[in-house]
């Protein structure tokens, strides 16, 4: 019965994130924000896409997309700044978050030359989120060494145990008795 149920649900689950041809379902609205784009219509995709972010808040990276657009493809800097800010006061996992930070460390420190404000966010991906490959690139940019992990202790040995007295000698391998 539990396998049925988990069988159940995993191919629910796959039809819900795959269609026949394995490609992943997207919502039409930000489909046509996408070929907005394509077409070189960048403000109105941005603005399609602010539409749709606006239906579905919980979609980061719509807003990470929009930041891309100003900075990539319109040239304004400042815009794609901001929209990085504005997605770094998002929850995101540990690991977006990181990499949306390095991204807008990148854009202060560069075409921005704002470098006070890149270090500081360099700092804070360091301090806030150590453990994750954006810390180590900040890490690198700051020039602060990898944090050395303690040794852990190796394991000592457990002892032979001599046979029981009572149990034959057998020519078995540990752990395995005759009947």
């Amino acid at each position: 019965l539990g396998y049925d149920v988990s069988r159940y649900f995993a191919n629910r689950f796959e039809e819900l994130i795959f269609n026949d041809d394995l490609k992943g379902m997207r919502d039409p609205d930000y489909e046509e924000a996408e070929e907005t784009w394509q077409r070189g219509n960048h403000l109105d995709a941005i603005q399609l896409m602010r539409d749709f972010y606006k239906k579905n808040p919980r979609e980061a990276h719509i807003a990470l997309r929009i930041a891309e657009i100003y900075e990539s493809n319109l040239g304004n800097y400042l815009a794609a700044a901001l929209e990085y800010e504005e997605v770094l006061k998002k929850r995101l996992p540990p690991e977006r978050w990181g990499w949306a930070a390095i991204h807008l460390a990148n854009l202060y420190s560069g075409k921005l030359n704002k470098n006070d404000t890149a270090t500081k966010l360099l700092h804070r991906i360091v301090d806030e989120y150590g453990q994750t490959a954006a810390a180590k690139k900040a890490r690198e940019r700051l020039g602060i060494p990898e944090p050395v992990a303690p040794p852990e202790p190796a394991p000592e040995p457990e002892p032979p145990t001599p046979p029981s007295p009572q149990e034959p000698q057998s020519n078995l391998p540990p752990g395995f008795r005759p009947k």
